[in-house]
């Protein structure tokens, strides 16, 4: 019966977090691992070819979804403790993806046979199809809903090593890149198998219910709306830039991630006070780790792209530097953008993702022709912030109800006085632009940004320290 059905068991906020950021930086350092082997094996043909049909298959799916990833674990956060309620839910956006899902992978197929750059690349398109299925019924969104990060996390990082050893098993000439394509495949999508699986122990599918979707269709065409305009708002002429930045934006949010599930569990309890004080928590800890983030790659920006990219990319020393306040903006607008959602308005989520793309787009034109690659960086982080002072003008009462439980002045004034006592450092130092420089540079900022915060008394480092003495 349902309700004898078991229920898994929610850990805590910070275990969540915890595992959030296991999970965060398993992705970011397996590009890291295989780049530098396929890159030097397959030659910018064949990587390029494999990245081509990802980029396509992505924005397939980004229609498929109907922004399920937000909608669904909203929903079915808000559910979680009535089993029934919560099979009815999964079963109803189920069928709504199978439509969905069909309908886009028809036009797809059509697209393969029929646009000559795709037919050139047919096999690999065809390959990609079973990504493009897995994506929509992964159902991720409900594992995030009933907070399932650890289940999450060590699922996510052994596919990862599968894929990672397939590829040093099979991949070794230029003519293997079909073979590479398969294990970026079973590395990117070959949990989602498992979750399909382990949905009948979680799911009552037994139970007979009268599936209702139009309530569910009306939201989800903002979500969707919100998601694929979002999607859009980089700038593409700059893209080491807005690889290293975006890299630090997954760092950020890798807690504000987790933040969506309990914010609408809690608004289904009515509990308002519980989410003030998370997502105060969460802000706080946002300006914390972004004053960290900013003020360190500003100081060694040289460095960074020194070593991710090489001489031939000097040019992008000072558009990174005009890029990284968008760490901040953007992190802001995705906590911001959780309360919204959890708050069912959706339709003002998407409404303000669209003015951001529009913005962008007049940004973009704007100081690109003046600024030329810095342009583009500073259209990316202008977006940001638009997005985040309307995000801000339209919820003034609950920014009101957050901000005397943060210290985002102290964190501010701490952040600007380190980078100018460790640009002072660095001036007396003299490291050739490196792996040296990076670390001394960024050592030394670090240690001071950390003792200004210290000195300060910030709410987050006076928790933390606070929590490891009590221990």
């Amino acid at each position: 019966m349902a309700n004898h059905r078991k229920k898994p068991k929610i850990h805590s906020v910070k275990f969540n977090v915890l595992m959030n950021m296991l999970l965060t930086t398993s992705q970011m350092l397996f590009p890291l691992i295989t780049l530098p082997y396929v890159s030097r094996i397959l030659s910018t043909f064949g990587t390029g070819a494999v990245a081509y049909v990802q980029s396509v298959v992505l924005y397939f799916s980004m229609v498929a979804l109907l922004g399920i990833q937000n909608y669904g674990i909203k929903v079915c956060a808000m559910v979680r403790d009535d089993i029934v309620e919560l099979s009815k839910v999964v079963k109803e956006l189920l069928v709504i993806l199978l439509v969905s899902t069909s309908i886009v992978f028809a036009v797809y197929l059509l697209s393969i046979f029929l646009i000559p750059t795709f037919s050139q690349q047919r096999t690999l398109f065809l390959i990609f199809s079973v990504g493009f299925w897995l994506s929509s019924f992964g159902v991720e969104w409900f594992y995030q809903a009933i907070e399932q990060y650890g289940y999450i996390t060590v699922r996510n990082i052994v596919f990862k090593f599968i894929g990672l050893i397939l590829m040093f098993l099979f991949v070794h000439q230029s003519s293997d890149y079909i073979v590479y394509g398969i294990t970026v495949l079973v590395a990117g999508y070959g949990m989602n198998i498992l979750n399909l699986l382990r949905l009948r122990k979680l799911v009552d599918f037994s139970i007979r219910q009268r599936l209702e979707y139009k309530e569910h269709l009306k939201a989800m065409i903002w979500y969707s709306i919100a998601s694929i305009s979002s999607g859009m708002y980089m700038v593409g002429l700059y893209q080491l830039v807005a690889k290293i930045k975006n890299v630090l934006i997954k760092a950020v949010n890798s807690v504000g991630n987790v933040m969506l599930p309990r914010i609408s569990y809690y608004k289904a309890n009515g509990d308002k006070q519980a989410i003030i004080n998370l997502m105060a928590k969460n802000v706080n800890f946002i300006g914390v780790v972004s004053g960290a983030l900013i003020g360190g790659t500003v100081l060694c920006s040289d460095s960074v792209v020194q070593l991710m990219g090489g001489k031939d990319f000097s040019g992008s020393v000072v558009p990174l530097m005009l890029a990284v306040p968008a760490i901040l903006f953007s992190s802001l607008n995705i906590a911001l953008g959780n309360e919204l959602i959890a708050d069912s308005r959706e339709r003002e989520w998407a409404i303000l993702n669209v003015i951001g793309f529009t913005c962008s787009v007049v940004y973009a034109i704007t100081f690109i022709y003046f600024f030329g690659v810095a342009g583009a960086a500073i259209s990316n982080s202008l977006t940001e912030l638009t997005v985040l002072v309307l995000r801000c003008s339209r919820g003034k009462g609950f920014i009101r109800q957050i901000l005397p439980q943060t210290d985002y002045h102290k964190i501010g004034i701490v952040s600007v006085v380190s980078v100018f006592i460790a640009l002072l450092l660095k001036s007396q130092l003299a490291f050739t632009p490196g792996f040296i420089s990076l670390i001394v540079n960024g050592c030394c900022f670090m240690g001071i940004y950390c003792i200004g915060l210290v000195l300060a008394h910030e709410l987050f480092v006076a928790e933390m320290i606070h929590s490891i003495i009590k221990r």
